[in-house]
């Protein structure tokens, strides 16, 4: 079918597509690293270590999440609501983060930070000064989330972040429109914040609150990544195979419920649904929607060949280098999307270190090809359509 042949097409660093509608998987494909992709890499100077171990792959290989990894972290704060561990999203997050309680930071909430409109400047690596191994305040538009990954407590520095000032150019934010109250801006310490508050509310760390309450519930089988100090990256990093990522789609497809068991409340479902039309991106003007740690595709869209589509929200947790669990209700289906990856890992954990010697210290979670520099990205509102060609119509 057209929408497969090309999500899988050489070139696009796919490595994985899956459709699973009325809850039977209807495509199913997975391979791995093509001569003509190991040959881009080749031409853009890539060292071999960084791409070596790509070459087959099948529905047992792991994939990386990136950022889809907050719409986890989303959910986990749902149950932990459930269990009354935290009274709410519109409880302030400084009940938990203590060290926000006495100044500006103190009436922010749970729902704020979930929603990325905390107010909270993001902070990125020091492009100035390489050798500035302290985080600094990002000094241009940070779509991508802020670059947490050469920091060794990147819990420690998130908590430190202050207000950012309104009514002025930001240059993170935009170079012709003024910084505001309650803007969006894709933060990704902001989910590491919601990762700690959850921890501190609950009094266990976030994998194994994840275990015992939603993985091992939906038979997902994960590792999820953590920092130098032993912080799980909240806000990203969690790896699976994809119809682990798929399950989990189908639990958001099932508004909460798994089997005859409610794993987290109707109405927080009903909430991520809500993001639109209560979140579009107005500042940006766009048609898209951002909250409770999930995207909406931008509608009414129109495809090149133009059709209208979508023509409804359809909503998805989005990941760096085009990791993607899209969520359809209206048609009751879920698509996966995952790149090429392999984790690079020669410390023997999962903890995050891009510093160092490449072939005795560094581990990230490498995917291809973005993460290795190349800039091709995946057309996922195309491939949806074209999904819904083949599939629906």
């Amino acid at each position: 079918m057209e929408a497969f042949d090309e999500g899988m097409s050489d070139g696009s660093f796919s490595q994985s597509t899956l459709v699973i509608r009325n809850e039977r998987i209807v495509h199913e494909e997975y391979r791995g690293i093509t001569e003509q992709e190991k040959q881009t890499l080749i031409d853009n100077n890539v060292p071999e270590q960084l791409y070596t171990n790509f070459d087959f792959r099948d529905r047992f290989s792991l994939a990386s999440s990136w950022s889809v990894a907050k719409s986890f972290v989303s959910i986990l704060i749902g149950i932990a609501i459930d269990e009354g561990y935290i009274h709410s999203i519109d409880e302030v997050a400084s009940n938990y983060i203590y060290e926000w309680e006495n100044d500006d930071r103190a009436s922010i909430s749970i729902r704020e930070l979930l929603n990325m409109r905390s107010g909270l400047v993001p902070l990125c690596s020091d492009q100035v000064n390489p050798d500035n191994e302290d985080p600094v305040i990002c000094q241009s538009y940070t779509g991508s989330g802020g670059n947490l990954l050469p920091f060794a407590d990147i819990t420690s520095i998130c908590i430190d972040r202050g207000i950012a000032e309104t009514g002025v150019i930001q240059p993170w934010f935009s170079e012709n429109i003024t910084w505001e109250e309650n803007y969006f801006l894709y933060i990704n310490c902001d989910t590491q914040v919601l990762g700690e508050i959850l921890e501190r509310a609950i009094g266990n760390d976030l994998e194994t609150y994840g275990e015992v309450k939603l993985f091992s519930k939906i038979g997902i089988d994960n590792y999820w990544w953590s920092d130098q100090t032993n912080n799980h990256t909240a806000y990203c990093c969690l790896d699976a195979v994809p119809r682990d990522f798929a399950k989990f789609g189908q639990l958001i497809l099932n508004y909460g419920s798994w089997g005859n068991e409610q794993i987290v409340s109707e109405s927080y479902i009903r909430e991520v649904r809500s993001i639109y039309p209560n979140y579009v991106v107005n500042e940006r003007d766009v048609t898209w929607a951002y909250g409770m740690q999930f995207w909406t595709f931008g509608f009414p869209g129109t495809q090149e060949d133009g059709t209208p589509f979508p023509t409804y929200p359809i909503y998805s947790a989005i990941g760096y280098d085009g990791q993607y669990i899209i969520i359809d209700f209206e048609k009751n289906m879920i698509v996966i999307r995952n790149s090429l990856y392999h984790p690079y890992i020669t410390t023997g954990e999962r903890a995050v270190n891009i510093e160092g010697d490449l072939i005795t210290e560094v581990n990230f979670p490498n995917t291809l090809p973005n993460t290795v520099g190349i800039e091709i990205y995946f057309n996922s509102q195309e491939f949806l359509y074209k999904v819904h060609k083949s599939i629906i119509h």
